[in-house]
């Protein structure tokens, strides 16, 4: 009976509608409606039951209250269906569409609510109406809401990364235009090298100190071509890689975070060498990232890395390379979380998270696995095991 329930009400009503705190959660919604149609109502009783997380079973409820101005409440406890004993009426609106026998209430000492033609009991029907679109919006945005932290750091680390990635392009840029004149640095010193020794009069200070600019110009040059190499995009083809000398070439590439971070190196390889099939450079970024780690895990004094080669006892014919610090260790509620993307507990700014489940999906691309063994206060080692190249013939 659209013409029960006055104009001005029902305009009240839509302004009360158009500012429902959806963002607030369900209960900010509620109250704020019931206080709305109380406003609307001021002679009467209105309230609402809230019946959290529908479908749960026994949900836990939620009630809200407005009496008239200057009401008294004779009655106490509550019956099963009301929410206001102390008047004589009460008429009792559920809420539909999901909301999980949720429920709007008006009483008043007029009997008058629980004709059909009340135009305040039609109001709280139109109202009960609206919270039964509105709850499953409140309860969808909620929860939006709840998750908005995670997905502001999930953004925040993607957009980190996105900068790395935009560094990483421009760094290799610039070891391309060193590639030059590290090249001429290399021709020259070998040129007057050749010349002072076969012209003589120089003095032999001064043929070592040009020795020793070509051999820092030529590990500078091939320094920077490896790097470039590495950056390039694989080709994803496999070949016959020696595990040792990728080793070699990511601490090579990790000499600058050693040095800087006073760490040493401790080599304990294998005798014979240990071959696998794979992608060169993306087994050198998986020992990188091993690597920088296990550096920036060791202490300050004193910090060790170690690294282990050796052939994998028993049938199966595999190779294991064990990276090993002497640092702080992982937490134990950390070491399950480890290889997920995006986790780190070095902070946002101290990496993005994705080194470790890079580098997990690199080696089980290769037929391999890792996992890793930490206990707090001795140190971290992560466990790589590839299968050997099987040789023809």
């Amino acid at each position: 009976m659209p013409d029960v329930v006055p104009t001005a009400w029902l305009d009240r009503l839509l302004v009360a509608v158009v500012e429902l705190p959806l963002l607030s959660g369900e209960r900010a919604v509620v109250k704020a409606l019931v206080d709305s149609v109380a406003d609307i109502l001021p002679s009467y009783a209105i309230g609402a039951c809230l019946v959290a997380e529908p479908g749960a079973g026994r949900g836990e409820q939620f009630v809200f209250r407005r009496l008239p101005e200057g009401a008294v409440e004779l009655g106490t406890g509550i019956a099963p269906t009301r929410i206001f004993p102390g008047f004589s009426c009460e008429f009792v609106v559920a809420i539909s569409e999901g909301a999980g026998g949720s429920t709007m209430h008006i009483a008043s000492d007029e009997h008058e609510i629980d004709r059909d033609g009340s135009p305040a009991v039609h109001l709280v029907e139109r109202a009960a109406m609206v919270l039964s679109r509105a709850l499953p919006s409140a309860r969808a945005v909620g929860a939006l809401a709840a998750a908005r932290p995670g997905a502001k750091a999930f953004e925040e680390r993607m957009i980190q990364a996105d900068k790395l990635a935009t560094f990483g392009q421009i760094a290799a840029g610039i070891v391309h235009e060193l590639n030059n004149p590290l090249t001429s640095i290399v021709a020259y010193s070998d040129y007057l090298i050749r010349k002072a020794l076969e012209g003589g009069g120089h003095e032999a200070e001064d043929v070592e100190r040009l020795r020793r600019i070509g051999e820092s110009a030529n590990r500078m040059l091939r320094f920077s071509r490896e790097l470039v190499t590495y950056a390039r995009p694989s080709s994803g083809a496999n070949g016959p890689v020696v595990v040792h000398a990728v080793i070699e070439q990511a601490i090579a590439f990790c000499e600058h975070v050693l040095s800087a971070s006073g760490v040493s190196v401790e080599r304990r390889f294998a005798s014979d060498v240990l071959g696998v099939s794979g992608a060169s450079e993306r087994l050198v970024q998986v020992f990188v990232n091993l690597l920088t780690n296990a550096c920036q895990a060791a202490p300050a004094a004193d910090g060790r890395v170690v690294v282990i080669t050796a052939h994998e006892a028993g049938p199966k014919r595999r190779v294991v390379i064990v990276i090993e610090d002497n640092g702080g260790g992982i937490a134990p509620e950390h070491l399950a979380h480890v290889f997920l993307p995006f986790f780190t507990t070095r902070g946002e700014k101290n990496g993005t998270g994705l080194g470790l489940s890079i580098v997990k999906s690199i080696v089980e691309n290769h037929g391999g696995e890792i996992r890793v063994e930490s206990q707090l206060g001795r140190g971290t080692r992560f466990i790589v095991v590839l299968p050997v190249l099987h040789k023809r013939g």
